[in-house]
């Protein structure tokens, strides 16, 4: 996109911008909550509670949403054994995919109004900058429940199982970035390969059709 179309690149960057704040920001403040009210005040010691952006955007987590509309916020330190039970870590991360699929369906109530009303049309910025929220906030609740390292729905599985299968979640661990690198590539390069515009349009269409009674995509993306 950047090197194909910029001016089109630059738009779609202008409109995640507002998304990918308002996604991260309420996806890492809800792990963080979740693990102060269950009894480790580690978060809360890292400012991990404030809505502050700088609190919880990660560089690269960040940098990534303008290429593959997906990113990640800063790692969320937790110390399970101030925790009240040994399933509280598991509750911690799917926090996060939850609330994000709450602001998905916050969201989905004015787009279906101005669809409605006919006020505003499907391209214009408005119409276009809750839309693209609303796209953010159901990948960031849907990817993030996939089983891989660095996303919430691993860290739920390592909550769960981490000390069963102690030597295989060691092994992931220590090829982390590979993995988290070939997954990055995978999602760039599959549309070639699907002829989709997105890897995620596989796993946003089918709530898009759920909350809005249709595949609305934004313009662009």
């Amino acid at each position: 996109m950047l090197l194909s179309n910029p001016l089109q690149f630059i738009i779609n960057a202008i409109y995640l911008v507002p998304a990918l704040v308002l996604g991260l920001v309420v996806h890492e403040v809800a792990h963080a909550a979740v693990a102060v009210a269950r009894g480790d005040q580690t978060p809360r010691l890292d400012g991990r509670l404030s809505l502050d952006p700088r609190h919880h955007l990660d560089p690269l987590g960040t940098l990534v949403v303008f290429f593959i509309y997906f990113g990640w916020g800063r790692p969320l330190r937790l110390n399970p054994f101030r925790m009240r039970s040994s399933l509280d870590p598991a509750l911690v991360w799917l926090a996060g995919p939850l609330a994000s699929l709450l602001v998905a369906i916050a969201l989905s109530i004015p787009l279906k109004l101005l669809l409605a009303s006919g006020a505003v049309g499907f391209d214009s910025p408005l119409f276009q900058l809750i839309l693209v929220a609303f796209y953010f906030n159901v990948l960031l609740a849907v990817v993030n429940i996939l089983p891989i390292p660095g996303l919430d729905g691993y860290n739920v599985l390592g909550a769960l199982f981490r000390r069963r299968y102690a030597k295989f979640f060691s092994q992931v661990d220590a090829n982390r970035q590979a993995i988290l690198l070939a997954v990055v590539l995978v999602v760039l390069f599959a549309p070639l390969v699907l002829g989709s515009a997105s890897i995620f349009d596989l796993l946003y269409d089918p709530i898009a059709r759920v909350l809005l009674g249709g595949s609305l995509r934004p313009s662009g993306f």
